[in-house]
């Protein structure tokens, strides 16, 4: 499948092109134009689209000198970040296990959790910035893990529940963030990706993954 189009401006967390994942979407044009081609939806009777699988773009072939590629699980790796097929859905749509299942998507095991790999609560905070969100599937404890009000999203709801009272610089620069139609994983939504629990506070397992995530110098 042909390259896809690239936000260039939007943030990548200093990443290579290898690891620019997409994770939410402004809508589902976004998705069309920056992840992939749409192969299935499911429509309510309301007419909002609330799943899509999608065949994605190919991407930047892998930096050779990137060290999560020269991991002994790197085929794992590349199968969890750059999946030949993705799930996505709409942050509100409760029948999320239902549409993985119809789209004939890897049987989900009792020990794995659907994740939606942004908080649906902090998209639901940003006022539904990118309501359209990937799904993978992780471990109950990695969920656990990225979800705890002491992990990285746990943080990031009480920035936003916290915004009023940050100076408008702050303010003006999430709503630059925000403005781009896609956002990308940065290293912690990765390391969520990889099924390794970020850990909490100082997210130990994010700093334990992080450096295989940039060239190596």
């Amino acid at each position: 499948m042909e390259n896809c189009s690239n936000d260039a401006s939007a943030p990548r967390f200093g990443l290579p092109p290898c690891l620019h994942v997409p994770i939410a979407a402004s809508s589902v044009e976004a998705i069309e134009r920056f992840v992939g081609s749409v192969a299935e939806k499911i429509t309510a009777r309301s007419g909002r689209v609330n799943a899509l699988l999608i065949r994605p773009f190919e991407r930047s072939r892998e930096h050779p000198n990137v060290g999560l590629w020269l991991h002994p699980k790197a085929v794992e790796h590349r199968a969890r970040l750059h999946p030949s097929q993705q799930v996505w859905v709409h942050v509100d749509y409760a029948g999320y296990r239902s549409a993985w299942r119809q789209f004939s998507m890897p049987n989900v095991t009792r020990e794995e959790f659907l994740d939606h790999i942004q908080n649906r609560e902090a998209v639901r905070l940003r006022a539904y910035s990118h309501p359209y969100l990937r799904l993978c599937p992780v471990s109950r404890v990695v969920n656990t893990s990225g979800g705890s009000d002491y992990g990285g999203e746990g943080m990031e709801k009480n920035f936003l529940r916290s915004l009023p009272t940050y100076s408008p610089g702050v303010v003006e620069a999430l709503q630059l963030a925000l403005s781009h139609p896609i956002q990308y994983a940065d290293p912690m939504d990765l390391t969520k990706m990889l099924n390794v629990s970020p850990g909490t506070m100082t997210l130990p397992g994010v700093r334990d993954l992080q450096a295989l995530f940039y060239p190596a110098l």
